[in-house]
């Protein structure tokens, strides 16, 4: 009997052992559970809602920056383009501009040509005597192989046979050297060569247009295409007082136009 209870009285201690460490476990569950919940609590909090709001409103900054520099970019080329197409245009311009100038000069050459045979005819008709029908003045006309030979060669350079032009016109200044033709055959046979891209040749031409001839009505003309020819060249202080020089004899003119457009183009980048 004793040792029964003994026995009992020993075995207790083994029931409460097991029984300690179960309530041990159920504890740590229930904090490592705790441990759990807690974070997630947290996250519903206003405070980490606030947090992920400016998380969310810098990020947003960043990709509104981040667009609005590539927009700039892109505004910004586009400029550059439409800034060079309109220079390329105003080149274009200018190009037509100085053919239509050409086209108005061939039609004035022929007209004034025209005229002056016309005078000329009538005034030889007029100096002819009732009483004895004969000639009393002499009047010097252009001969008829004369009128011909700068025809031709001015033909050759409207239809754009530079070359051929250029040969016309320095047999023509070769044959004719009394010409009235001569001061626009020497200022085409320049232009001739400034259509061929022969600007240093053209530039001797155009200067000696204007060095013979000062009084010819292609003088302003050579002045403004000696500036074109400097500018060309490379030669931009030359060019420059070449076409200001245009501007104070011919202002209000054609010229004082184009030349204040050759000058924008100095001046630009």
């Amino acid at each position: 009997m004793r040792r029964r209870q003994h026995a009992a009285v020993a075995g207790a201690p083994s029931g409460a052992s097991a029984f300690g460490r179960t309530v041990s476990g159920a504890v740590i569950l229930g904090a490592c559970l705790a441990g759990v919940a807690g974070p997630v609590a947290a996250q519903d909090s206003p405070v980490a809602t606030q947090m992920q709001v400016q998380g969310l409103e810098q990020r947003l900054q960043r990709v509104e920056r981040v667009l609005d520099s590539r927009a700039m970019t892109e505004l910004l080329s586009g400029v550059d383009a439409a800034t060079r197409e309109l220079r390329e245009l105003r080149g274009e311009v200018e190009v037509l501009r100085y053919e239509l100038d050409r086209l108005n000069e061939r039609q004035r050459d022929q007209f004034r040509h025209l005229d002056e045979r016309v005078n000329a005819f009538e005034a030889g008709a007029q100096a002819v005597t009732p009483e004895t029908g004969e000639r009393v003045a002499d009047f010097d006309l252009p001969g008829a192989d004369e009128q011909a030979a700068y025809q031709e060669a001015f033909d050759e350079l409207m239809d754009g046979r530079y070359g051929s032009a250029i040969g016309r016109f320095e047999r023509f200044i070769e044959n004719h050297p009394g010409s009235d033709y001569l001061p626009n055959a020497w200022y085409w046979l320049a232009e001739a060569r400034y259509a061929r891209g022969e600007y240093a040749d053209a530039l001797a031409d155009f200067t000696r247009l204007r060095e013979e001839f000062p009084g010819s009505d292609k003088s302003g003309d050579a002045l403004l295409k000696i500036g074109y020819s400097h500018y060309e060249l490379g030669n931009h202080d030359e060019a420059r007082a070449a076409l200001e020089a245009v501007r104070a004899e011919h202002s209000g003119t054609t010229l004082e136009r184009l030349a204040e457009e050759r000058l924008r183009r100095l001046d630009s980048p």
